[in-house]
């Protein structure tokens, strides 16, 4: 079984984006469980890096069902959002624990569609 570190398929940017969603989303995930109260920050930062972390994921193939095959930046986009939505919509009719936040939903759309035009503008994944 290929294991999920770096793929050889990513590119030194792939690598540096991976890690900074990576780190950042658990910065913001150490936060939350120590209830610091940082705004925005603290509100809607998993949310963000988050997401981005799953696109980074999802994008260069390390998660387990990949199996370190990457997929495009359009269909990795479009997965994540809907795995995001559905665990958002999960909470409001209480299937998962957490606050329906319909704001939340915007931050999934604006974070990958950043991811999106980043990806395409310094591609995350070698072209094959």
């Amino acid at each position: 079984m290929k294991s999920l570190s770096p793929s050889s398929s990513q590119t030194p940017a792939g690598r540096a984006f991976y890690l900074a969603a990576i780190t950042s989303a658990l910065m913001v995930g150490a936060l939350q469980m120590y209830h610091v109260h940082g705004g925005l920050l603290t509100d809607y930062g998993a949310d963000v890096f988050g997401t981005a972390w799953l696109y980074a994921m999802t994008r260069q193939g390390l998660t387990i069902v990949q199996r370190g095959r990457p997929l495009g930046a359009g269909l990795s986009a479009v997965i994540v959002f809907v795995l995001c939505a559905v665990s958002e919509f999960g909470q409001q009719w209480h299937l998962f624990p957490g606050r329906f936040d319909p704001f939340d939903l915007l931050a999934y759309a604006g974070t990958l569609l950043v991811c999106w035009l980043f990806d395409r503008r310094v591609p995350l994944v070698v072209a094959g």
